[in-house]
């Protein structure tokens, strides 16, 4: 991606950027620059340093310096880190680590507040020396940089808050949370937290018992608690599939099906990459298919960058090597080739050229991994929102950035419980809105969003921050928004219409936003990073097969690794120049886990999730940022829960915004619906909702021509068969679909088929393409959250005696199957194991059916449409 007009204007700069150093510089940083950074935002101060000749680490503090420097430092060090840069976070945390001159510093001045009996309070810079380095010691010791002359810092506090016996200072709020904080730190060295699975952890065949998703709970120190144990719950719905999966491979079964089904590579290898690519910095390592077939060429196009690829030397699973995707060339794809970044290894030596066989983790990596890290080192200091997600209050404070005598406009577009929800969200810090199946959520919040930007100037609010589950939804609300303004930026590349993609980040190259010392930084680490790959190169020149040598390669390897994190995260930065004037930022949540670093960047104050209700807890909170005031939480939980791996026991599946509202949080509900047909939407009441009343617009529809009746269930008894991948089919609703759609003739963008099962969808479609009906869309139910369609055909698949009805034992992706469709719903299904697998649900959607004369043997076929 281009970030600057020209060579020649990158090179002038980083010129103009050198001239105005002195070549004889000194190592330290005097008072005075000291002063001036901590008048700076924290990225000017990042820029700062990270672009000088001179070390932020070495000799920068010293036995006889001053405590003013040494607070500036501290206070320096604190906001840098604070920032959570990937790559430069390692950087700087190991670099405070190594401070021993600036722990003796901390020593007497622990001497000097905690003595016994002090009569002295803490005073403004004293509390602000203390919370400083108590930041800075968590972190470094979550991180796993954190080395004996730390550890023995923590002691020293730790005994000298023993011995004092000063009420002032021991009952001060920084103190108890001080001692509190430091009290549950080992004094070993920590090993930093990870979610990349251990081998035997996947070897285990007993159950991993892990804390259930806690209620709301009451102190900071039950904070730090509430995170750990939403990162604990995140690890372990990662993990249990993936250890599931490693089992199944044990036993050797099916292994020739996963073959077919491009579930497993039994012929690969690892290979170092020989030359160097500076466009790609990532092309370190291959995964090579040995004697590729045209099928797996073809999955190597699809599998998503950030997955996470497994290989071990045989079924037993002796060893395991980890290794996430990233950019592969067309080219490189096209002849077997991945571009991978080993991660982990277990019981193995040297991995290159050696036959290993390949699978990818069944659930996909990405999201996981940047949520998990950001849960691992955040602090429960500054915990945004915590007296609703945590504490459990009901009570609601207005926006702190909303002035008292702010009056939300009239809206008239809107009707009586839009009303209602858009004062509310207007006006209190965190706000849940349920909607139902077409009760203009999106259309709420684009209103919200519109006079939220109207006001923007007045309420100096910053860049608003929408974000979604799907792309789909970030689209369709973009298409909306942009009817008021254009002052958007979407980021992801996963935008599928092409109004949209002029407001891509990645469109943006406008050089003048970019600063000097940016550039600076970008060439620097670029100049690491050809170094440090160099270096690799000559040790693989080298490399004997021996184990020595490969581990040196390995250590090398993961010193690029953490340069190729810093370049991507100036990559980001480069991101933040371009878009932090604009009014409006939209991204999906998979792409904001990856970003949450650039949303402390922006200073937003405003985040409005659509979908919320399909969110996982952990992604929420990784949204949010200490600068976060106003957080709108829109979504329907008795739709699709958030997708998990399969580790509902522990309450994962509940999304933050449903345990909320099952807790009595307060929540507006929407309760008019525009989008289905009365006597389709009459199928959700009281089943799913107490109460939806269908507006006037939906009874003016057309009838469905060469149909007697716009809803109708087709009940039969033909068998499910299970195929390779546990998923199913039945191949008589997949025959009665295409009768019905010969017979309806309607043009294709008009009628919708959907499947909860995988397979049935890939069966329906090899049969369309075998009719050379290609233009209809087929897909899943969940897939279609959100969206919908004219004519729904819904095929239900499950039959069987046993009542197993597996996804459709769900309220929930039941009521969304049953509230896609506008004008009309044709559904085929066995009843009877339907009703067996679930008596309560099915049992009343089949009174319902029965009631409208909406059930029978076979569609309701005729010539002309209903009356």
């Amino acid at each position: 991606m281009r970030h600057t007009k020209s060579a020649l204007t990158f090179a002038a700069d980083l010129l103009s950027l050198e001239e105005t150093k002195d070549a004889k510089s000194p190592a330290r940083f005097t008072t005075v620059e000291f002063a001036k950074a901590l008048k700076m935002t924290a990225l000017e101060m990042f820029l700062y340093f990270m672009s000088e000749n001179r070390d932020l680490f070495k000799d920068q503090i010293m036995p006889n310096d001053s405590h003013k420097r040494v607070l500036q430092y501290v206070q320096i060090l604190t906001r840098l880190c604070q920032l959570e840069m990937g790559g430069f976070d390692e950087q700087l945390l190991s670099g405070f680590a190594r401070q021993s001159v600036l722990f003796d510093h901390m020593k007497r001045f622990a001497l000097k507040v905690f003595k016994p009996r002090s009569k002295d309070s803490l005073d403004d810079e004293s509390q602000v020396l203390l919370c400083g380095i108590k930041n800075l010691l968590i972190r470094a010791h979550k991180m796993g940089k954190l080395q004996k002359s730390g550890y023995e810092l923590i002691e020293h506090f730790k005994k000298l808050i023993a011995l004092c016996h000063t009420p002032q200072l021991l009952e001060h709020p920084l103190c108890v949370g001080f001692a509190k904080e430091l009290e549950v730190l080992p004094n070993v060295s920590h090993v930093k937290n990870e979610i990349y699975p251990k081998l035997d952890q996947l070897l285990r065949t007993d159950a991993v018992g892990t804390e259930a998703n806690i209620a709301p709970a009451l102190d900071s120190a039950d904070v730090a608690r509430y995170i750990d144990c939403q990162r604990q719950l995140l690890c372990e719905d990662f993990t249990q599939p993936l250890r599931e999966y490693v089992q199944h491979l044990r036993s050797k079964s099916n292994i020739d099906e996963l073959v077919a089904e491009q579930l497993l590579f039994p012929h690969t290898q690892l290979m170092l990459n020989p030359e160097f690519a500076e466009a790609q910095q990532h092309s370190l390592i291959f995964m090579q298919l040995m004697s590729p077939r045209q099928e797996e060429i073809k999955y190597l196009k699809n599998v998503k960058g950030g997955a996470l690829l497994c290989f071990t030397t045989s079924y037993d699973f002796d060893n395991l090597i980890l290794a996430t995707v990233s950019y592969t060339s067309r080219l490189m794809l096209n002849q077997g080739y991945l571009n991978v970044e080993v991660v982990k290894q277990y019981n193995i030596g040297n991995i290159y050229g050696k036959p290993l066989i390949m699978f990818e983790t069944p659930v996909f990596f990405e999201p996981y991994l940047r949520v998990h890290n950001y849960l691992s080192t955040c602090s429960a200091d500054n915990f945004p929102m915590r007296r609703y997600i945590v504490e459990g209050q009901v009570d609601i404070r207005p926006p702190a950035y909303i002035r008292p005598d702010f009056q939300p406009p009239l809206q008239t577009k809107l009707n009586e419980s839009q009303r209602a929800a858009f004062g509310a969200a207007l006006l209190n810090e965190f706000c849940l809105i349920q909607g139902p199946p077409g009760t203009g959520k999106t259309h709420l919040s684009v209103e919200l969003v519109n006079t939220l930007l109207q006001n923007a100037n007045r309420l100096k609010s910053g860049p608003i921050i929408v974000l979604t589950y799907s792309n789909d939804s970030l689209d369709k609300f973009l298409l909306k928004a942009a009817q008021y303004t254009d002052s958007i930026v979407r980021f992801g590349n996963q935008s599928r219409l092409p109004e949209i993609e002029k407001y891509n980040v990645r469109g943006l190259t406008d050089d003048q936003l970019v600063p000097p010392r940016l550039k600076r930084v970008w060439w620097l680490a670029k100049c690491e990073f050809k170094e440090q790959f160099e270096q690799l190169q000559t040790l693989h020149a080298d490399f004997d097969g021996t184990d020595p040598a490969y581990l040196l390669i390995q250590s090398k390897l993961e010193q690029l690794q953490v340069v190729g994190e810093k370049i991507n995260t100036l990559r980001a930065i480069f991101h933040f120049y371009q878009a932090r004037d604009k009014a409006l930022l939209a991204m999906t949540t998979s792409c904001a886990a990856r970003l949450n670093f650039l949303f402390r960047l922006l200073e937003s104050k405003c985040v409005i999730f659509e979908e919320a209700a399909e969110i996982a807890e952990p992604h929420v909170l990784a949204c949010l940022t200490p600068y976060t005031e106003h957080v709108v939480l829109i979504g329907d939980h008795k739709q699709l829960q958030p997708h998990t791996g399969n580790y509902t026991q522990q309450g994962l599946q509940v999304s933050l915004f449903e345990r909320l509202i099952t807790h009595n949080f307060p929540a507006s509900v929407l309760n008019v619906q525009y989008r289905m047909r009365s006597c389709i939407a009459e199928l959700l009441v009281p089943i799913f909702y107490d109460k939806l009343i269908s507006d006037d617009s939906v009874n003016a529809y057309g009838n469905v021509t060469k149909m007697a009746s716009n809803m109708y269930f087709v009940n039969h008894t033909h068998p499910e068969e299970q195929m390779v991948d546990m998923s199913f089919i039945n191949k008589h609703e997949a025959e009665e679909l295409m009768n019905l759609l010969k017979h309806l003739r309607y043009d294709p963008s008009k009628v919708v088929i959907l499947s909860p099962y995988n397979a049935q969808i890939e069966y329906i479609k090899s049969l369309l393409n075998r009719k050379k009906l290609y233009k209809y869309l087929v897909t899943s139910v969940d897939s279609y959250q959100g969206l919908e369609a004219n004519i729904i055909l819904l095929s239900l698949v499950r039959s069987n005696p046993a009542g197993q009805i597996g996804f459709l034992r769900l309220p929930n992706r039941v009521c969304v199957a049953l509230s896609r469709a506008r004008l009309a719903l044709y559904m085929i299904g066995n009843m009877d194991t339907l009703q067996h697998g679930n008596p309560k649900l099915w049992g009343a959607i089949n009174a319902k059916l029965r009631a409208a004369n909406a059930i029978g043997p076979a569609f309701p076929y005729s010539t002309e449409s209903v009356a």
